[in-house]
């Protein structure tokens, strides 16, 4: 099931599903759908914004988000 993931900004950084891998993200009109497996990370970069997604199980995701300089 894909849950709701933000970035520090609290705006949705992408939907994600730990149990599969699944990340969708959707910004302007442009989808991006990618799978990635346990221990590994997505970055998404929105502006000044980064978000990293670490799927660590099939359960969970650590998620990361800071705002960079512009």
């Amino acid at each position: 099931m894909l849950k709701k993931y933000e970035d520090c900004r609290r705006r949705c950084a992408c939907y994600a599903d730990a149990k599969t891998g699944l990340i969708e993200h959707e910004y302007k009109g442009v989808k991006t759908r990618t799978w990635i497996s346990i221990g590994t990370e997505y970055q998404i970069i929105r502006e000044t914004t980064i978000t990293i997604l670490k799927r660590i199980s099939t359960e969970k995701f650590e998620v990361k988000s800071y705002e960079i300089a512009a």
